[in-house]
């Protein structure tokens, strides 16, 4: 995975078109080919967004159990620690965090080739512990907020405690990782949910960032400085890149 910064080029991008012009956010979803605004090199570092509800990323915290079924002493459940690893009696420590369950498999199975002749491995999640989505932005209580079951972005606000008077709730941003580890970008108007004008809520996912704007970019560019740079660098689970090659 990796470790430059997560979404600080995306948002200095958005903040160097816009910052000292006075004007307010306006963001789109990140562009499809063909439409007009694609040229726009803020919207252009984003991927474009996907419907398709990406796979859990195992997190610090998790519990998992690791099986496997040709040597089943081996088998055993762990705990994900800080630094993203597992001890196993088969491969000592791995570090499984940020990996699909099927990767973490894939991984934990290399690792044991030293002790096992052709290791058969399953990582299962048993406790998500680490599932949560980070609500910031003009909220009553911003934070990261663990999630156990489908909810939608209107749910997702609730959570910390609803909107500040001075939220702009028609254009609620909604960040998300694409399923090659790019970062997606979708407007939510909240607004419209809450009037029944809109039914489409869309369903938030464990790493989901949805960010509440004032009216000026600046105060995006100070939430991820805030919020984003000391929070989300400690989930690994929760890694973006920004630019167009393949992260993950």
């Amino acid at each position: 995975m990796r470790s430059r910064p997560l979404l600080v080029l995306a948002f200095t991008a958005l903040l160097a078109a816009c910052e000292g012009t006075g004007q307010v956010i306006r963001p789109r979803e990140t562009p499809v080919s063909g439409d007009p605004h694609a040229a726009d090199p803020a919207l252009a570092r984003f991927a474009p967004w996907s419907s398709t509800l990406p796979g859990y990323r195992i997190g610090e915290g998790d519990k998992v159990k690791i099986s496997f079924p040709l040597t089943p002493e081996m088998s055993q459940e762990a705990l994900v620690r800080p630094d993203g690893a597992v001890s196993l009696r088969a491969a000592g420590d791995v570090v499984i965090a940020g990996l699909s369950p099927p990767e973490a498999s894939a991984l934990v199975a290399a690792k044991s080739a030293a002790r096992l002749r052709s290791p058969e491995v399953v990582v299962e999640v048993v406790d998500p512990a680490s599932a949560k989505v980070y609500v910031g932005g003009e909220v009553r209580i911003p934070g990261a907020y663990p999630i156990t079951g489908p909810i939608g972005a209107v749910s997702a606000l609730q959570l910390a405690s609803g909107s500040t008077d001075t939220a702009r709730i028609s254009e609620v941003i909604l960040l998300r990782r694409s399923p090659d580890g790019r970062a997606m970008l979708k407007v939510v108007d909240v607004h419209a949910l809450l009037e029944g004008r809109l039914a489409d809520d869309p369903r938030i996912v464990p790493g989901d960032i949805l960010f509440v704007p004032k009216t000026r970019i600046a105060e995006l560019g100070l939430w991820v400085e805030q919020f984003i740079n000391r929070v989300v660098p400690f989930q690994r689970s929760f890694s973006y890149t920004v630019d167009n090659q393949r992260g993950g």
